[in-house]
């Protein structure tokens, strides 16, 4: 019994042997191949180099090198600000700004004149005479809805008049089609009287751009405001 189980572990150990040379001796030839390969691979670039060299000399065989250059390299400058963006920069941190010339895309001056002394008697609402009275049921449905507001509460007539023509320049500008105009309803005034209320309009009415205005709902300012419909198209 004790010789045939030391045969059993040698025939064992032989096999294992045998596996071990054999993983080995297949490795080597895996080696050796990707060696030949790469070999090989090295050998077809370096003649495939040369013969491009070859044809980049007989190129350029005629080609002078030039002696030096007289090309100045480009810096780009930084634009500057335009006035519109320096002016909307300073109102938006509370300075004072001086009235700006009609701003571009703007169609016709928007500077308010004078008041006429004789307003008309329904000053209520206005539509632009080559418009429809529609318009103005539209504007009261809030088909366009409202994209800016200039409250005017708390300035002079000379104060007023600057602010309405930025803001509408502004507008016209952006294309801003609807806005509201909060003029007050006189509270604080000496006959209790808005004093903006007849002038906004009278601008408004002189005023190309126009097509139409009502007074403002109630939780817009009722009738210390006007809903406007301005015409952008340029």
């Amino acid at each position: 019994m004790k010789v045939i189980k030391g045969s059993l572990e040698d025939l064992k150990r032989m096999q294992k042997k045998y596996s071990a040379e054999q993983a080995k001796a297949e490795k080597q030839a895996k080696e050796q191949a990707r060696q030949k390969q790469f070999t090989s691979g090295s050998a077809a670039t370096a003649a495939l180099s040369s013969e491009d060299a070859a044809l980049f000399r007989q190129s350029v065989r005629g080609v002078t090198p030039l002696l030096g250059s007289n090309r100045i390299p480009h810096v780009a400058t930084p634009k500057a600000p335009s006035a519109l963006v320096l002016a909307r920069r300073a109102q938006a941190e509370g300075k004072a700004v001086a009235a700006l010339n009609p701003a571009p895309g703007a169609r016709q001056d928007t500077r308010p004149v004078q008041v006429d002394k004789n307003p008309p008697t329904d000053d209520t609402s206005y539509v632009q005479h080559a418009h429809s009275k529609d318009l103005l049921k539209k504007l009261a449905r809030g088909t366009w809805p409202v994209s800016a507001t200039l409250d005017l509460h708390g300035t002079t007539a000379e104060q007023a008049a600057e602010r309405f023509d930025r803001f509408i320049q502004s507008c016209l500008q952006h294309q801003v089609r609807c806005v509201c105009i909060i003029h007050g309803k006189g509270y604080g005034s000496k006959d209790g009287q808005s004093v903006l209320k007849d002038m906004v309009k009278a601008w408004l009415r002189q005023l190309e751009a126009t097509q139409a205005f009502i007074q403002a709902p109630e939780s817009m300012g009722g009738t210390g405001a006007l809903l406007v419909l301005l015409n952008t198209k340029t």
